[in-house]
C-alpha cells in the first residue's frame, strides 16, 4: 500500500506454523543424537557427516550451520554428555552428609545415570582419551568436576579413602564405576543390581561401620 491513502489495513493473518519439522534447538540435538549412535557404532573416521545429516533427518548445510565441521560435531557432543554427567551427579550431592557418604551418593548417582543412558557411557569410554577431542575442551569438561576432584581429596584427608596418587584414582574410579555397570547390564553374575554396586564401590571406599556397608542414596 502506498503512503498517504488512508489508513492502513489489518495485517493479514500468519500463516499457521508447519507441524511436523523440527525447530532450531530440536535439530541441534537431533544431530548430536545421530553423531552419539553413529560414532558409538561406526568410529569417528568411518562416520561422514552425510551419513550423520541423514541419520539426523537434517541437510547437510543445516549440519555444517550448528557445526561448522566433524571436530567441532564430536567436541560439542563430548562436553554437553560430561556437563549431564556432572548435572546428574552433583544434583544428588548433599553437603550436610560427611564427606564419605557424600562421595558414596555421587558414585552412585553417576551409576544411576549410567545404566539409564549407556550409549553415552560407551561413547565416553570410547572417546575419553581420544586426541579427536581438543585440549580446551577436555580441561573445560575437567572443570565441570573440579569439585568433584575437591570432594575426592578432602575423602583423603578424612579417610574416607586411601591415601594414593590422584593418577591412581583417576585411572581406577572411572574403570571401578565402568565395571560395575558392564557387571548390571551382562546380568551374569547372579548377583543383585545392589549387591553389584555395594561389592564394586567397596573397592574405592573404606569401610565404615559394617564390613561392605557403602552409603545408599536415599530420596
Amino acid at each position: 500500500m502506498t503512503a498517504g491513502r488512508g489508513k492502513a489495513g489489518p495485517p493479514p493473518p500468519r500463516a499457521p506454523a508447519r507441524r511436523g519439522r523440527a525447530r532450531a534447538p530440536e535439530k541441534r540435538e537431533q544431530i548430536l543424537g545421530a553423531a552419539l549412535r553413529l560414532f558409538t557404532t561406526r568410529g569417528f573416521h568411518q562416520t561422514p557427516t552425510a551419513r550423520i545429516s541423514r541419520e539426523a533427518g537434517v541437510s547437510t548445510g543445516t549440519l555444517f550451520h550448528y557445526f561448522p565441521d566433524k571436530n567441532t560435531l564430536i567436541d560439542e557432543l563430548y562436553l554437553s554428555i560430561q556437563r549431564e554427567v556432572a548435572g546428574a551427579v552433583r544434583k544428588r550431592d548433599d553437603a550436610s552428609l560427611p564427606v564419605r557418604d557424600r562421595l558414596g551418593r555421587c558414585f552412585r548417582a553417576y551409576l544411576t545415570w549410567g545404566v539409564s543412558n549407556p550409549g553415552k557411557v560407551r561413547f565416553l569410554s570410547l572417546f575419553y582419551n581420544s586426541p579427536r577431542i581438543g585440549e580446551e575442551v577436555k580441561k573445560e569438561a575437567h572443570r565441570e568436576f573440579q569439585w568433584l576432584e575437591e570432594l575426592s581429596l578432602a575423602a583423603v584427608r578424612e579417610g574416607a579413602i586411601r591415601d594414593l596418587p590422584r593418577e591412581f584414582y583417576a585411572v581406577m574410579i572411572p574403570q571401578v564405576l565402568q565395571g560395575i555397570l558392564l557387571l548390571i547390564a551382562s546380568g551374569e553374575t547372579g548377583m543383585s543390581e545392589e549387591e553389584i554396586v555395594e561389592s564394586g564401590l567397596g573397592m574405592i571406599l573404606k569401610e565404615e561401620g559394617r564390613p561392605g556397608e557403602i552409603p545408599r542414596s536415599s530420596g
